[in-house]
This record gives structure tokens, C-alpha cells and sequence, in this order.
């Protein structure tokens, strides 16, 4: 006889546990780091940062539409982090010749975030069965 996770009792909240952290790494890593960091090297102090990140949530909302992740604790880790994250940039030896705009990067990358947690609670609303 083989047992399974629904055998084990709390195995099978235990499972979803493990997957919902996987995913909340997975988010964390993509979804923020990634995006935010490559964005902030391509568009360094230009004005055009804001709508780049603006149109950047759009497709991470989406993609955890698809999962049907809710960003509850990812959206307060985002936040806090984001400060730090910034901060760093500025003390940081990539960015030594450039004198960076704070407020464009702190404005740009919480204007993200927030967006991206709106669209995420807001696609699996969406109906897009046809009648």
C-alpha cells in the first residue's frame, strides 16, 4: 500500500504550503527583481521609466492571473524592499557616474508595484467567456 498526501493528515494543506512559497520565490525573483532591476538599467534616469514599468505590470499581473496567485504578503514584501532596493542603488558602485533621480525611481517603481497588485486581484474578474 502506498500512502498519499491525503493519507497524512495536514499533508495535503502542507503540499499547498510548499507550492504557494515556490510561487511567492518565483514572483519575487521575476516579477520584482528582475523586472525592476532591468528596467531601471535600460532606462536609468530618462523619463520614459514610468510608462516602461507602467506597461511592465501588465504582463506579470497577468501571468499571475494565470496562476490564480493573490499577492497579499509578495505585495507588502514588494514594498518594504523596494526602499531598500533603491537606496542601494544609490550607494552602489554601477551606479557611481550617475547622479541618480530619486523620486522618478521611487515614484516609477511603486507606481509598478501598486499596478501590478491592481491587475492582479482585477484579471479573474474579468469574464472572457463569450455568450
Amino acid at each position: 500500500m502506498i500512502l498519499g498526501l491525503e493519507d497524512i493528515p495536514g499533508g495535503t494543506s502542507f503540499a499547498s504550503f510548499l507550492v504557494w512559497l515556490a510561487l511567492s520565490g518565483l514572483y519575487y525573483l521575476v516579477c520584482y527583481l528582475a523586472v525592476l532591476n532591468v528596467l531601471d538599467d535600460l532606462t536609468q534616469n530618462s523619463l520614459f521609466k514610468f510608462p516602461a514599468m507602467l506597461g511592465a505590470a501588465i504582463p506579470s499581473a497577468g501571468l499571475m492571473a494565470v496562476f490564480h496567485y493573490k499577492p497579499f504578503v509578495l505585495g507588502i514584501l514588494m514594498c518594504v524592499m523596494n526602499f531598500y532596493r533603491i537606496r542601494a542603488i544609490s550607494t552602489s558602485e554601477k551606479w557611481k557616474g550617475v547622479k541618480i533621480n530619486q523620486s522618478l525611481f521611487y515614484l516609477s517603481s511603486y507606481a509598478y508595484i501598486f499596478l501590478l497588485i491592481l491587475l492582479a486581484f482585477y484579471f479573474p474578474t474579468l469574464d472572457l467567456s463569450e455568450k
